[in-house]
């Protein structure tokens, strides 16, 4: 049968016109769609940067290079999906995905496709991996992760270290500066400002020992580990160990997969599969003991292979199962559900050294150091606690058996914590243990791998929190996840080339998903919280309400989750069976492999289109594509705007006022009360004058308006009727317009419409910061950058050592803008500074000054910049006061 997508011979200027529609697309791929109101036009913001275009031109050159080099030209059909959003906007809200980041995943599978089909480039591929990998694969792996690793720390390095990383180090400050583990004066010290910015003033723990001291609720087998790296180098030391470790464990699942398949080739697909997921890089660099726990967890596959081949060989060597056991031995300090996992190898590397020779030396050498490890252990729990129960630390947590299958099912397909919502590579990896289970050589390993991994997920799912708190997805997966780089190798080795085709795109969709949740945005969107839907799919995609298609885990409404598991499972299981039926009739790479994205891409919009249509979901987005219209046209100089589909051309100064914002109520929680609850949110807002107008009928109560969660509100006061409109004016970009009420608000206000009369260009920006809180003193607005500095109702300090930035403006310019600074009771050496002006001075305790800092002309608004090298803590020179913060400058607006 001929190949329905073969390859067509072009003429010159049929692929001169073919290349100048790839640049088109390319340069349509990165307009932002949005509306001017709920259910309003469209509208479309191009770039005209020189940047923009070149990448455009670039993609056509390509294009161009692709053909000459013999590429099949199918995978440009793919390029179609860039043209859905533009369409009337009667056609399905679905397309309407294709509209914002998402778009970046047709490029990809456009590229690859190209790579695939072309025979010279695949060939001179192929045969440079194999020169590279040749003598030391396993060291190329390692190197490679290493690489890839460090890359992804760097990108997250503005969010870490956060959750409980720092107290995790701050055990390994005490263990270096105090010789013990008791943290309470390591707290009131304030070691932890060496790597963290905010307030931990508070140490995590629950229980008290026995001597009323307070430890940590957290083991102490991570921090004795990192602490030579600590004393070396500090925190930043401690990332580079831990990504070290890391990197080790993948060159050994790489090894692992070679010596279980045979194959290189699919030693790299497990190898990748898991060194590319979003949970095994996130986990390389943070300060949690599950990125080591797998490591040493893979020393226990390891030792099962091992002991297999010694059974073969007859080798008696006693060494290495000594420094098995050493490996095993240090998993329960790391983590007490980690136990479980060295007790379930620990069984089954016995059961295995029974059919070896000097079966009896080569157990007692694995043993010896768990059983002193295991006696040491519970005896940590008696010294400590005063009982040999490890659960102690945690003050008798119970879980539940009902927890288990919500639990498991969040584990791997929640949209915010699942391993597989980012990582849907590892399906073959789960493919790849049932065809284990099925075939006699291997199937012993396969069970024994499931011996381990099941009674752990069941253990870390029966208790409530099986996310793993504040970090990356999937946490509680990790110390399994080296692991199925093995079965992910295996099912590499059995599978068609048409399911082939469909792991590498899993593949690369997991690449995708680890690169943006790495390199956009510092790593936040990241770190989920259990509140609202996952950070990173109104990124994805603006105008298209993804988190109402896509898996989602509620306490008490897992029935929900359970049927979008099965909706999207049935649509890529009837993607998969079409492609298989259809893989006979497409005998080019090129072919399958844009037929494939193309198959996969129709499940996507069928899977999310079915979600909506079960809710009653219309599945258009129209604030969030509004706020990203309103970022585009503050970070773009030069845009073309057109109104959609008639592709009239707008004036872009004009495209702000259009749009009416119309959010949705808030559905986060309050906080200190009923009242701090919001009623409304517009998240990541651009510098630039806002107007709010409430609607409701027969508005009372009292209305609140700010950019932060705290007390402080940049407006407030009575609702009238009709009500006055709310303007706010903001020099730097904002985390968000908070607007609060009482309960006659609550019950009377009905919504909200947001209008930007302006927005500030990047030219005119005071900063690229974004303020996280803002507070009215007098006349001037104080809106504060970092976290580095306390706000309070007449003033606001700044941190002792520390270094701040906060953005002033003046309701009534004049040429400087006045300030009164008090030291605290301490010597005091600060700097502030402002454009270029400065003023450095060591100020004796309690001294005040008055400082006037410049306005720059025509500007109402400066950024000012404070450092002060000493501070002190009100609770230890105030009698009574159970104020623990750090504080070193006091700083208060004048009028």
């Amino acid at each position: 049968m001929p190949d329905i997508l073969t390859p067509i011979r072009l003429h010159p200027v049929a692929a001169a016109a073919l290349a100048l529609c790839t640049a088109l697309a390319a340069w349509l791929s990165q307009a932002t769609v949005a509306f001017t109101e709920v259910a309003g036009p469209r509208i479309a913001l191009l770039p005209l940067s020189p940047a923009a275009l070149r990448l455009s031109a670039a993609a056509g050159l390509v294009m161009l290079a692709a053909w000459r080099a013999g590429a099949s030209l199918a995978p440009l059909w793919l390029l179609t999906l860039i043209l859905l959003p533009w369409l009337p906007r009667f056609m399905p809200a679905v397309f309407l995905i294709w509209s914002g980041p998402l778009v970046a995943l047709v490029w990809i599978g456009v590229g690859l496709s190209l790579a695939a089909s072309t025979p010279a480039l695949a060939a001179r591929a192929a045969s440079a991996a194999r020169q590279a990998t040749a003598r030391h694969p396993a060291l190329v792996a390692a190197a490679l992760a290493f690489v890839v690793y460090g890359a992804a720390a760097r990108g997250v390095s503005p969010s870490v270290p956060g959750g409980d990383e720092p107290h995790y180090l701050i055990i390994a400050q005490s263990l270096l500066s105090d010789g013990d583990i008791r943290i309470a004066n390591n707290h009131r010290r304030g070691d932890y400002r060496a790597y963290f910015v905010g307030d931990l003033s508070k140490p995590d723990y629950r229980r008290r020992g026995r001597n009323g001291e307070i430890y940590s609720i957290h083991a102490p087998g991570l921090p004795v580990l990192v602490a030579p790296a600590f004393a070396l180098g500090g925190y930043p030391a401690v990332v580079w160990f831990l990504i070290a470790v890391a990197a080790a464990g993948s060159g050994l699942a790489w090894q692992l997969a070679w010596l279980v398949t045979g194959r290189a080739g699919a030693a790299w697909f497990g190898w990748a599969a898991v060194t590319l997921s979003t949970s095994a890089v996130f986990h390389s660099f943070t300060v949690y003991p599950d990125g080591v726990g797998g490591v040493l967890a893979l020393t226990g596959v390891w030792a099962l292979i091992r002991a297999g081949r010694d059974a073969d060989d007859g080798s008696e060597r006693i060494a290495p199962w000594f420094l098995h056991g050493a490996a095993l031995a240090l998993l329960p300090w790391l983590h007490t559900r980690f136990a479980l996992i060295a007790g379930g190898f620990g069984a089954l590397i016995l059961l295995r050294l029974g059919t070896n020779r000097n079966a009896a030396g080569k157990a007692v050498a694995f043993l010896l150091l768990p059983a002193v490890s295991a006696i040491c252990w519970i005896g940590f729990f008696i010294a400590v606690y005063g009982t040999p129960d490890p659960s102690a630390p945690y003050a008798n947590e119970e879980g539940s058996i009902a927890f288990i299958p919500g639990g498991l099912a969040g584990l791997l397909f929640d949209q915010r914590f699942g391993l597989l919502a980012y990582a849907p590579v590892l399906v073959f990896a789960f493919v790849g243990l049932w065809r284990m289970l099925s075939t006699p050589p291997r199937r012993r390993l396969g069970g024994e791998l499931l011996f381990v991994l099941i009674p752990y997920l069941l253990a870390v799912t029966h208790f409530a929190m099986w996310w793993g708190g504040t970090s990356a997805p999937a946490r509680f997966v990790v110390p399994m996840l080296p692991l199925l780089a093995i079965p992910a190798a295996v099912s590499w080795t059995a599978t068609h080339r048409v399911t082939r085709t469909t792991a590498l795109a899993a593949l690369a969709c997991t690449a995708f998903a680890t690169a943006a949740l790495a390199f956009v945005g510092g790593g936040r969107m990241a770190y989920n919280v259990r509140q609202g839907p996952a950070l990173w799919l109104e990124w994805l995609s603006p105008a298209a309400d993804l988190a109402h298609g896509l898996p989602i885990w509620w306490r008490g409404r897992e029935g929900l989750l359970y049927r979008d598991i099965a909706i999207w499972a049935a649509a890529f299981a009837a993607a998969a069976a079409a492609l298989r039926a259809a893989g006979r009739a497409l005998r080019t790479r090129g072919a399958l492999a844009a037929t494939a994205m193309a198959v996969y891409a129709l499940a996507v919009m069928s899977a999310v289109a079915i979600d909506w249509r079960v809710q009653g979901i219309d599945g258009a987005t129209e604030t969030p594509a509004q706020l990203a219209a309103l970022r585009r046209i503050g970070a773009e100089p030069r845009l073309l705007a057109l109104q959609l589909p008639s592709l009239r051309r707008l004036r872009p100064a004009d495209v702000a006022p259009r749009l009416r914002i119309e959010p949705s109520a808030s559905t986060t929680p309050g906080g200190a009360g009923q009242n701090d609850r919001p009623l409304y949110q517009i998240p990541l807002v651009p510098a630039g004058t806002y107007r709010l107008e409430p609607r409701g009928t027969r508005m009372s109560g009292w209305l609140m308006a700010g950019i932060g969660r705290e007390q402080f509100s940049l407006t407030s006061g009575p609702l009238a009727e009709p009500p006055p409109p709310i303007v706010l004016e903001f020099p730097v970009d904002v985390r968000a317009i908070v607007v609060r009420g009482d309960e006659q608000a609550r019950r009377s206000v009905e919504g909200i419409t947001v209008t930007a009369l302006s927005v500030v260009p990047t030219s005119a920006r005071l900063t690229d910061d974004v303020a996280r809180r803002a507070v009215r003193y007098g006349h001037t607005t104080v809106f504060f950058l970092d976290d580095r500095s306390f706000a309070e109702p007449e003033a606001f300090w700044v941190g002792g050592a520390r270094s701040s930035t906060v953005a002033l403006q003046a309701d009534r310019p004049s040429g400087s803008m006045p300030l009164l600074v008090r030291n605290g009771p301490v010597q005091n050496a600060v700097r502030l500074s402002s454009g270029g002006w400065t003023v450095e001075a060591a100020l004796a305790p309690g001294e005040e000054r008055r400082l006037e800092v410049p306005l720059q002309p025509g500007r109402s608004a400066l950024l000012l910049a404070i450092s002060t090298s000493a501070g002190f803590r009100p609770s230890e020179v105030t009698s009574g006061s159970l104020d623990s913060r750090y504080l070193g400058l006091w700083v208060k607006a004048l009028d």
